[in-house]
């Protein structure tokens, strides 16, 4: 298992946490996810053998979101 940080923009309220981390429980190989829109992070735990972060990263964006580098 690993555990990345991602920064995360547009993020305003917990609605926001609870959108981003349904999109990633539907990623194969995420164990968990959780997001702070104060800290504007995510937290992500997950199988590098089914996934991958820039399908994490990709995900994400799919939603609606900025990353920052």
């Amino acid at each position: 298992m690993k555990e990345i940080k991602i920064q995360v923009k547009g993020m305003s309220c917990s609605g926001c946490e609870q959108r981003i981390q349904k999109v990633l429980a539907r990623v194969e190989g995420v164990v968990r996810s959780a997001a702070d829109h104060q800290a504007e992070e995510v937290r992500v735990l997950f199988d590098p053998n089914r996934t991958s972060e820039e399908a994490l990263r990709l995900s994400i964006e799919q939603a609606g979101y900025e990353l920052s580098p």
